[in-house]
This record gives C-alpha cells, sequence and structure tokens, in this order.
C-alpha cells in the first residue's frame, strides 16, 4: 500500500478508538479536533478565524455603519445627478419657448446629452444604492449569501426605479405622438401630434422622490444610531415612514408648506408644457399655455374651487388637474388636521382652565343661594304682613325664589360636568396605579397579620403542651 492510502486508515482508526469523536456524517468544512496533530489543516482553521472574525457582532457592526455612510454617498450623488437632470431639461425647453435658442440647434442637443449623460450616472447609482441595500440585510440577518435575502419586492422595486430614472428626453431627432385634445371654440376632441420630449420631459419629475429619500438619509433620527438601536429592540422599522410621521410631529407646517410648493411649481409646468405643445401647430391656443396661467389652475385645482375661467383641453392636462385635484384635497385634511391638533389645549392649560371654570361656577352657586335665602325672606316677610298668594308682590318674588334655586342647581350641575371633562386617559391611569399600590399594601399587611396569627397558634400550641407537661409533672410528684 502507498503512504498516503496508509496515513488514511490511520486517522480512521484514530478516530474510531477515540470514543469522544462522534461518526456522524457531517456537511461542517471545517476539519475536526482531534489529538493527534496529523488531522490540523492550517489553511482551514485560517479560513475558519476569518469566518469568525466576520461573524464577530463589532465586525458587523463596523461594516454596517461603513455601508451606510457609503449609502448616504450614494443617495447625494444621485440627488445632485437628477437634480442637475431636471434643471437642464428646465432650461432647455424655457429658452426655446422663448425663442432664445432653436430646438434642433447645438445649444439644444448639448443641452439634451447633458441630461442624458445625468441620467445614465442616475441610473447607475440607484443600482448602487439597491445593491446597498442588500448588503446591509446580509449584514443585519448575518448571512452570506444574497440569495437568502432578495425576493420579488425588492427586484421589483429596482426595476420600477430604474425605469423612473432613465426617463428622459431623446438627445437627437424631434419624434411626435398623436394625443387626443379638446378644442376650446368647437368643443370636439381632435388628434393632434405632440413631441414624445415633451411628454418625457414631464414625466422626467418623477424622479422628485429622490428629494424624500435624500432628506430621511440625512434625517438625525435616521442616522443616529441610538434611534436605530431602541427601534430594533421595540421592533420598528425606522424608515422613511416613520420619519415623515417624525417630522409632521416636529414641524408639520415646514412639511405641508414644502409639498404644496413643489406640487404648485412642478405640476404647472408640466401643464403648461403639455398645453403648450399640444396646440402648438394650431391655430387655436389654450389660455394655460402660459406659466402664470398654469400656476392659477392648479392652485385652483388644488384648493379644489375649480372657478372654470381656465381649464385644460389636453388629456396631460387633464391628468396633471386630476392629479392636483387629488393630492390637494389629502394636503388640505392633513392642515386641518394639525391646525386642529394645533388649537387643542394641553393639559396644563385644560387644568388652568377648568379651575377658572369652576370658581366662576362656584361664584354663581353662591350668588344664587344668597338670592334664594333673599327672596325666602321677602316671601315670608311679604306673608306676614298679610299678602294674598295671588298678589303681584308674592308672584314676583315667588318667581325670582324660583330662578335662583334654577340657577343654582344648572351651576352644579356645570361644576360637576367640568370635572368630569378634567378626568383623562392620563388621570385614570394614575388612579389605577394608586388602587394597584393600595391593593398591594393590603395584600402585604394581610400577609403580615396572617403571618403574627400562625406565630400565635404555634405560640399558643406551645403553651398548652408545657402547661400538658407541668400537669403530667404535678401528677406524678402527688402519687
Amino acid at each position: 500500500m502507498d503512504l498516503p492510502f496508509r496515513q488514511k486508515l490511520s486517522r480512521v482508526c484514530t478516530i474510531m478508538e477515540n470514543a469522544g469523536i462522534p461518526l456522524v456524517k457531517s456537511d461542517f468544512q471545517y476539519t475536526r479536533y482531534v489529538s493527534t496533530d496529523e488531522l490540523v489543516d492550517v489553511q482551514s482553521m485560517n479560513s475558519f478565524k476569518i469566518m469568525d472574525e466576520k461573524n464577530n457582532l463589532g465586525f458587523r457592526l463596523r461594516h454596517r455603519k461603513e455601508l451606510i455612510s457609503h449609502r448616504s454617498k450614494v443617495v447625494d450623488a444621485s440627488f445632485v445627478l437628477s437634480l442637475v437632470g431636471i434643471i437642464c431639461n428646465v432650461f432647455h425647453y424655457e429658452l426655446v419657448l422663448g425663442d432664445v435658442i432653436i430646438y434642433d440647434g447645438a445649444a439644444s442637443t448639448v443641452l439634451r446629452i447633458i441630461t442624458t449623460i445625468t441620467t445614465c450616472f442616475l441610473v447607475i447609482s440607484i443600482i448602487m444604492y439597491n445593491l446597498i441595500g442588500i448588503r446591509l440585510q446580509l449584514v443585519t440577518t448575518g448571512l452570506d449569501n444574497w440569495k437568502l435575502v432578495i425576493n420579488s419586492n425588492i427586484v421589483v422595486k429596482t426595476l420600477l426605479e430604474t425605469i423612473i430614472c432613465s426617463i428622459h428626453p431623446i438627445p437627437y431627432g424631434n419624434f411626435t405622438t398623436p394625443m387626443l385634445v379638446l378644442i376650446p371654440e368647437t368643443f370636439i376632441y381632435e388628434t393632434h401630434q405632440v413631441p414624445i420630449n415633451a411628454i418625457l420631459s414631464v414625466l422626467m419629475f418623477l424622479r422628485i422622490y429622490i428629494l424624500g429619500r435624500f432628506l430621511v438619509v440625512h434625517s438625525g433620527l435616521f442616522r443616529d444610531t441610538t434611534v436605530q438601536s431602541l427601534g430594533t429592540l421595540s421592533k420598528v422599522n425606522i424608515n422613511a415612514k416613520f420619519v415623515f410621521k417624525a417630522l409632521m410631529s416636529t414641524m408639520p407646517g415646514t412639511i405641508l408648506t414644502g409639498i404644496l410648493v413643489t406640487t404648485l411649481i412642478v405640476n404647472s409646468w408640466g401643464v403648461r408644457i403639455c398645453e403648450y405643445y399640444s396646440f402648438e401647430n394650431s391655430d387655436v391656443k389654450s389660455p394655460a399655455g402660459s406659466y402664470l396661467s398654469a400656476v392659477w389652475l392648479i392652485a385652483v385645482t388644488f384648493l379644489t374651487l375649480g372657478y372654470g375661467d381656465i381649464v385644460p383641453y389636453s388629456v396631460c392636462g387633464k391628468i396633471f388637474a386630476i392629479t392636483t385635484g387629488m393630492m390637494g384635497v389629502g394636503i388640505m385634511a392633513l392642515c386641518v388636521a394639525v391646525l386642529a391638533k394645533k388649537l387643542e389645549q394641553t393639559r396644563s392649560e385644560k387644568y388652568v382652565h377648568t379651575f377658572v371654570q369652576q370658581i366662576h361656577m362656584d361664584k354663581i352657586r353662591r350668588n344664587a343661594a344668597a338670592d334664594v335665602v333673599k327672596q325666602s325672606m321677602l316671601l315670608w316677610r311679604l306673608r306676614k304682613m298679610g299678602y294674598k298668594h295671588t298678589s303681584t308682590d308674592i308672584i314676583r318674588h315667588r318667581r325670582k325664589l324660583i330662578s335662583a334655586i334654577r340657577e343654582m342647581n344648572k351651576s352644579s350641575d356645570e361644576k360637576y360636568r367640568l370635572r368630569d371633562n378634567v378626568v383623562g386617559t392620563v388621570e385614570i391611569a394614575k388612579g389605577v396605579t394608586e388602587v394597584c399600590d393600595m391593593v398591594e399594601i393590603i395584600k402585604d399587611n394581610q400577609d403580615t397579620v396572617n403571618k403574627r396569627l400562625e406565630n400565635l397558634e404555634t405560640s399558643s400550641a406551645n403553651i398548652q403542651k408545657q402547661l400538658y407537661e407541668i400537669r403530667n409533672l404535678l401528677r406524678t410528684n402527688l402519687r
């Protein structure tokens, strides 16, 4: 037999002789430890050390922090790229609509090429952001295979973001597409040729969601490790939804104002582009083709007023109007809720206000009680003087007496009602806590009394036993 076979046979015999090593098939990738030095694989031990270091909690936290920092930089880059692309696109169309440059000229082509370049880099940054998110899930869960954390939601989200961020005007050519347009004078739908780049320029504003991601990533709640740890312990996801709720609680006016202004600017520009290019080759022009008219249309639609003096005539403009109306309803509802919350009294203010009202009710009750005594004395005096029950003075003072009694009862009821309104959930919780503490004290006292009773029973039993022994002893001595 050759030498390698003998070595293998020797290892097998050594393992069989050692009863401490289980003879069970295992998929463990590292060599098991035995008493012989021949079984120690240096390469396997080094790889085991590397694997142990990667599974270390400190290494995972450090790696997670590095990935979060890298993701923040990627979000910054994607935000800058999306902003530059939108600014170049808006600047290009404003120059074209102002007849400063020609659409197919060199300046127009350069601006569209810049928009295309920024869009390409933006798509790359979006893919990098989602890949970093997958790596973060691997580090958080402690897994080593990306197939274990990826699912259909991540794939759909990545594809959707990639498609949205890749929308931009075509750098070369001027292609058109048919679109239904309502003619203002005849109110008949006709098909007009609209440039595809105009529609793509309007759809470019879909990448505005990156602004929300930028604000979330740079939020103090999202970057603070303490908040992340508390969220993990409390099983609360510190995500965009949590940050939005927190900002709506701390600064609702700023958030709602920002959403309102952004909606007004973006939708106004979109309506203007849609209405202008829908009637570009027509003798009839849309009233919403100018920016100021589009701003007025969007503002009126957002506030759900709908004067009807300016209306969109293109399908694209109508879609913008419907979207603006739905957003206006939602944001106005949020504004009403925030305003109602701001006008609501705090606990301290409610206590002070209720205390003042109770003092006022006590004063009214005292005055009413004094009037009751006063009118009763006057009635007794008039009856003493011989006035009849049907006399005018008796009836007048009796009416005043009844009114004073009614006022006194009303003030008492109002005072009790105010006292009941002061009692809220906090007071109920406090009362329940006090009752529970009192029950615990009573239970402890009862346990103490029971122990003392047991001690008394034991002492009485001992005394009885001693008395019995003394009696037996005396009987023995007397005999």
